[in-house]
This record gives structure tokens, C-alpha cells and sequence, in this order.
């Protein structure tokens, strides 16, 4: 069985940060109570299905941080197990103020009703090197780099993949594939003017050696291609993430699962506040059929004991769930993708691997590649240009970037030229958390 932990529209501010006047610091006390307890645990992965920040501000970004690092460890969850998508509040508004040309940009795409034409025009936005479509991003982008995501979201990759290190109970992998549909966000957002786009489900293929679950903040009413991205949820997804409408449900669509998160912090002002948040399990049940089964328990604020508690599903159980058949168990005639990143390189594959699958070696790299970026980035920024020169995958041309685009030419030149495992030592002689610890990358 593998358990994820599922939260999503967390929305932090820091207006109010540290005074009393932060009337949210009292919900996720007692959620960082509620872990731990009923094998709520050890989760194999966390997910936040978008809405981090409120206004997609650093230091929005800076403190979801610390909070994350504070659930990662009360769960026992390693900081690479960590996965999180952009919503609407992840987009930084004063790089997309009404009239300017990044507003335009937008009202143009949502405004073309020839799907092929407007294929075309977010293609040449995103394929134009004069300006950064996804500049409203910048600051969630440089937020997912410092958890291990230096490919997050890019103009070269809007939607990312990875698979899990741990199989399902009969070696089944289990692929997670981050979508976003925020990077058409502004201040004019309504149902059906939101955008996810072909170019995200390159990813999403009609694999049966692996089961999908697969993370987007909005559902699929509120995109201009919502039908497009319904027949490839009902085609290729076995379970679908969605936050943004702040209220739980879980409903099957053509077998597969839909499960629709509430908020963690939703607006007082709304009509049924009810923070909460997720605990999903996945599990192959082997009897005349092979059978995925997902339990949903879903935890809500009790607004007179100040606690979280169970929000018992329909029949009186405490948790929903659902039931999914699968063909029959075949051999992969192919890798699947792994985190958008570039294959291991000859020699860098690590010897702590005890499956010597192209899968599993894969996975594994990706999550010790996710490892290192994010104490890489524990440095600073003066410590990192210091490993990175130790290591020898410095250039003086990356001075021109800035951000997570900055780090990620540093990370790809590593790879290119097989420095990880130098870079790692570079890394490890300035943190103690990783000194002691097995080079991953030496052979």
C-alpha cells in the first residue's frame, strides 16, 4: 500500500505573520497535531494540488516553506518526497496588471475559439525568447527549484512526471504528473477561461504498466479545453488531483477516480468554511481480477472543539472508497518518464539501487537528484556559487540568468558533463545534515 498525504489551497500571507491577528496559525497547529496519529505517517509522498501563496510573494513562498519542512519532518517524509503544483494565488498579479502586454498576451489566447490557431499562438509565446510568458510565476518557480524541482514549469516543460521509488503491493509503479493550469491566471479569471493545453499531456500516454495519478488545481469546468482534458483524465488517469473550489468530493468518472480537495485555508468569507485535508491510499487487491483500490479519508475542522476530525463518507465509514480494475500485470516494453529531468548518465547510476530495473534505477535518480537540489539550495546563494565552482560546473555566462533558471543551467551542466557526484561532495563539505551520508551518485 502507499499513502499520500493531500493538501492543497493553503494560501499564506504574511501580512499578519507572528501576531495575533493570524487567525490561520491555530488551524494548522492542530493539523500538525492531527499527523501522526491513526498511521496518518510515513507517507510516500506529499501533495499540494496549488494555491501555496495568496499573492505568489516570496516571502508568501518563504513561509510555506517552513511550515512544509515542519509537516515533512512530524510525518517522517524525506523533503524529496515533496510535490506541489501552481494554482491561481501562486501567480505573482503585479506581473500581469490589466492592459499591459502579458494581459494581452492572455485575453488573446482566452479569446480565440479555433482551437488549432490558438495551439499555435501559446506555442510562439512560449517558444519566443524576448520575453518570459511565465514571468508571473517567477516567484512559485523559484519556490518549487528550492524543493527539488528545478523543472517544475517551464516554457520547455509546462507539466512534469515522476515516478514513485515504492511500487504498489504487486511491483505496479505509480507515475504522479503535475499539470498547470495556472499560467493563463489573472485578475480575470471565471469558469471556462483557464487553460491547460495539449502540449501538458505528453506525459499522460495510455500506459498500463503504471498507475497515474495525476495533480491540476482547477477541475476541468473551469478550462477554456476542459473537454480535451476530460477525455485524457478518462483515457489515461487513474486518480486526478484537483483543488481551487475549496470543497471535498469524490466521484468516478469511466472508472477512474475524481478527487476534489478542500481548502486548508479558506476564506472565512466564504459560505461553508470548512478547512481539510486529504489522506489517500493506494493498494492492488489480486483476486479474479486485478483490482486498484483508493481509500479517501478526508479530516475537517471542528468549529467548536478547534480540532480535526473525520468526515465520515456516506455509508458511515470514515474513509471513501473506490474500486478499479486493471488488466492483467504486463512486463514494460519501455521506461516510463521520470521528472521531466535527462536519463542518468554512464556511470552515474546509484550503487545503493537493489533493483537493477530501468525503472527503479531511474526513479531512484531522479529522488536522489531531487535530494540534492534541495540541500544545494539550503547553502545560500553564496554557498551554492561556492560548490558549484568546487565542482567544476560553474560558467562565468550564468551570471546573465537569475533564479531557479540560473540553477538549472548549474544542474543540467553537471549532468552533462557526469559532475553530480562532485557536486554532491561539494554540497555535503558545507551541510552536516548530508555529510555522513553515502555519495548516490558515486559508482
Amino acid at each position: 500500500m502507499l499513502t499520500f498525504l493531500h493538501l492543497s489551497d493553503l494560501h499564506f500571507i504574511t501580512d499578519d505573520a507572528g501576531t495575533q491577528f493570524d487567525r490561520d496559525d491555530e488551524i494548522r497547529a492542530a493539523l500538525l497535531n492531527d499527523l501522526g496519529k491513526d498511521g496518518r505517517i510515513n507517507f510516500d509522498a506529499i501533495l499540494v494540488t496549488g494555491d501555496v501563496a495568496y499573492h505568489g510573494r516570496s516571502s508568501e513562498f518563504d513561509r510555506a516553506s517552513s511550515w512544509f519542512a515542519e509537516i515533512c519532518q512530524k510525518t517522517n517524509v524525506p523533503a524529496e518526497s515533496f510535490f506541489t503544483i501552481p494554482g491561481n494565488h501562486d501567480v505573482n498579479q503585479d506581473h500581469v496588471k490589466e492592459g499591459s502586454i502579458m494581459w494581452e498576451a492572455h485575453k488573446c489566447l482566452r479569446e480565440m475559439k479555433d482551437e488549432v490557431q490558438r495551439e499555435k499562438n501559446l506555442e510562439g509565446k512560449l517558444k519566443d525568447n524576448s520575453w518570459d510568458f511565465l514571468r508571473p510565476l517567477t516567484e512559485y518557480r523559484n519556490f518549487a527549484a528550492k524543493h527539488g524541482r528545478l523543472a517544475t514549469t517551464s516554457a520547455q516543460e509546462l507539466a512534469w512526471a515522476c515516478q514513485l521509488t515504492s511500487n504498489l503491493d504487486d511491483g505496479t509503479p505509480v507515475v504522479l504528473h503535475g499539470l498547470n493550469s495556472a499560467f493563463l491566471s489573472n485578475a480575470g479569471d471565471t469558469k471556462a477561461n483557464l487553460l491547460v493545453s495539449p502540449f501538458q499531456f505528453g506525459h499522460l500516454r495510455a500506459r498500463r504498466d503504471c498507475v497515474n495519478l495525476v495533480m491540476c488545481h482547477h477541475p476541468a469546468t473551469w478550462l477554456i479545453d476542459g473537454n480535451h482534458v476530460e477525455d485524457r483524465f478518462r483515457k489515461h488517469a487513474h486518480v486526478v488531483l484537483t483543488g481551487h473550489e475549496h470543497q471535498t468530493r469524490c466521484f468516478s468518472v469511466n472508472d477512474g477516480l475524481r478527487v476534489c480537495a478542500g481548502a486548508v485555508h479558506p476564506s472565512r468569507g466564504e459560505r461553508e468554511w470548512n478547512p481539510g485535508y486529504n489522506v489517500i491510499r493506494l493498494s492492488i487487491e489480486q483476486r479474479s481480477q486485478r483490482t486498484l483500490i483508493t481509500q479517501v479519508e478526508t479530516r475537517v475542522w471542528h468549529k467548536t472543539e478547534f480540532i480535526f476530525h473525520d468526515s465520515p463518507a456516506s455509508n458511515g465509514s470514515k474513509f471513501i472508497e473506490h474500486r478499479q480494475i486493471l488488466p492483467a500485470l504486463a512486463i514494460a516494453q519501455k521506461p516510463l518518464v521520470h521528472d521531466t529531468e535527462p536519463e542518468p548518465l554512464s556511470g552515474s547510476i546509484p550503487t545503493t539501487v537493489t533493483d537493477q530495473s530501468d525503472n527503479t534505477l531511474t526513479a531512484t535518480f531522479a529522488a536522489a537528484r531531487r535530494k540534492l537540489i534541495i540541500h544545494f539550495f539550503d547553502l545560500g546563494p553564496l554557498g551554492r556559487y561556492e560548490a558549484a565552482m568546487t565542482a567544476g560546473v560553474w560558467d562565468n555566462s550564468d551570471e546573465n540568468l537569475q533564479g531557479q533558471a540560473l540553477w538549472a543551467r548549474v544542474f543540467e551542466r553537471a549532468e552533462a558533463m557526469n559532475k553530480l557526484a562532485a557536486l554532491w561532495d561539494a554540497v555535503a563539505a558545507k551541510d552536516e545534515t548530508i555529510s555522513e551520508t553515502t555519495n548516490p551518485f558515486t559508482t
